[in-house]
């Protein structure tokens, strides 16, 4: 363009109102704005579309992992209970603290309740590093019945109530104690087989404290420890149900069934007020479990 005709441009510009070049800029920028904000927005929302998914492809990698180990394991625990319910005056359990030289029904039902207890244990492990808020519904139940199953063993709050002194580990685990005792059972990656376990642990003090559990365990003892294994079958029972076979599931009765071989009351209602802390009061499992309160208070 020739220069005259750029400085008659420039004239015409300089003589054009205030307010129109000023709404021209504005809506320039604000066009500018608006624009940038969508794009930014845009791949604002890829990102998180993206991490969520990132997130519940790894978390259900990690419950695919456990899944079957733990039900299996889960399946084998509850029949021994229910045997254990039926035998508990037979004296199987009673070893006096010569585990060295105990049989198999002793070694057995602790092997199998650490198994369980062992497994929750890696999978927690690696899920906490995994952000469980955006799991699908049934991953994130999975998840709280595993933390639920560990909370039933450990915390003191199931005998609120209850004359119990919480500052010794009598008839509960001590939190990373119990981690622990998880910790020492694992080879290679995996829970160690029954031969193993008699080789490494009978013998030796490692895993006393889970075999104490065990020791002389019966209902009629003025003690708590059956009461809290009790509850731990109530959820076993309902995780079982929530993520098994149809052929492993318990129904209303065998939860109603369980719940009567509780000694104290309050630990049952304990149990019951507990399971909506655990996002599980909306699961239909465990509801079997409050149902079953409900029927021990009123018996049929």
């Amino acid at each position: 363009m020739p220069a005259n005709e750029i400085l008659a441009v420039i004239n015409e510009l300089a003589n054009t109102k205030t307010d129109l070049l000023w709404t021209i800029a504005v809506s320039a920028i604000v066009s500018t704005g608006i624009s940038y904000w969508f794009k930014r927005s845009e791949i604002r929302h890829k990102a998180e579309v993206d991490y969520e998914y990132e997130q519940r492809k790894r978390l259900r990698e990690v419950i695919g992992r456990y899944h079957g180990r733990l039900l299996s394991a889960a399946n084998s625990m509850n029949y021994r209970l229910w045997n254990l319910y039926a035998n508990h005056d037979k004296g199987w359990l009673d070893i006096h603290g010569d585990y060295e030289g105990a049989g198999y029904y002793f070694l057995s039902s602790a092997y199998r309740f650490l198994n369980v207890c062992t497994l929750i244990r890696q999978l927690e492990t690696e899920a906490v590093l995994l952000d469980a808020r955006i799991a699908e519904k049934k991953d994130f139940a999975f998840l709280n019945y595993a933390a639920a199953l560990h909370w039933v063993m450990t915390d003191v709050a199931l005998f609120r109530g209850l004359p119990y002194d919480n500052f010794h580990q009598r008839d509960h685990f001590f939190s990373d104690h119990f981690r622990h005792y998880s910790d020492l059972c694992i080879r290679d990656g995996n829970f160690l087989d029954f031969e193993d376990f008699k080789d490494n642990f009978c013998g030796s003090d490692k895993l006393n404290a889970v075999l104490l559990y065990f020791d002389e365990l019966k209902p009629n003892e003025n003690r708590f420890r059956w009461d809290r294994l009790v509850a731990f079958h109530l959820l076993l029972m309902a995780f079982i149900n929530a993520f098994g076979y149809k052929r492993q599931h318990s129904g209303k009765q065998h939860f109603f069934d369980a719940a009567k071989q509780i000694r104290n009351p309050v630990v049952l209602e304990n149990l019951v007020a507990w399971i909506p802390k655990h996002d599980l009061a909306d699961n239909r499992e465990a509801k079997k479990i409050i149902q079953a309160l409900g029927a021990v208070r009123k018996p049929v």
